[in-house]
């Protein structure tokens, strides 16, 4: 069962989502820190962080509970492809309630938060992608084309 159809199985049911940043160092437990300031207190958004002692399995015995406990879909968001976060999550991308993305940056984070917010859970995996992308801007350029336009 895809995530849509799970959705539209508990459309009378507010679905339990859990956010999972999966990083390298404590760059999760900031995003969340910093996505708490534009939003207010993010529940149920964890951090799972790859420190310089951890070995993956480390990383997967932290995971694993989470994703037995009691939400009803989790969207785990990895820093980097084809680090060792990311290909710990990747080991449940399989599983019908589990989202997996790479690159997970603020606007990512915040898309997250206000689709769980809204209950909006089509199409999740392309919203926040695309807002991953269009967060992501030439500062320069775009203050070059404002002056030009002057």
């Amino acid at each position: 069962m895809s995530l849509e159809e799970n959705h539209e199985d508990r459309r009378e049911m507010k679905m339990r989502t859990a956010i999972v940043l999966m990083t390298h160092g404590s760059f999760g437990k900031e995003l969340i820190a910093s996505g708490e300031l534009i939003l207010g207190e993010l529940k149920d958004v964890f951090s799972i962080s790859l420190e310089a002692e951890k070995e993956p399995i480390e990383l997967m015995s932290e995971l694993e509970p989470l994703l037995q406990s009691d939400f009803d879909q989790y969207i785990l968001l990895a820093d980097l492809f084809g680090g060792t976060p990311c290909n710990v999550a990747a080991r449940f991308s399989l599983e019908d309630n589990v989202i997996v993305l790479s690159g997970v940056n603020l606007p990512m984070l915040i898309e997250a938060e206000m689709a769980r917010m809204q209950g909006s859970y089509d199409g999740l995996e392309e919203k926040l992608m695309k807002s991953a992308r269009e967060g992501i801007k030439d500062v320069k350029k775009i203050m070059k084309e404002r002056k030009a336009e002057r």
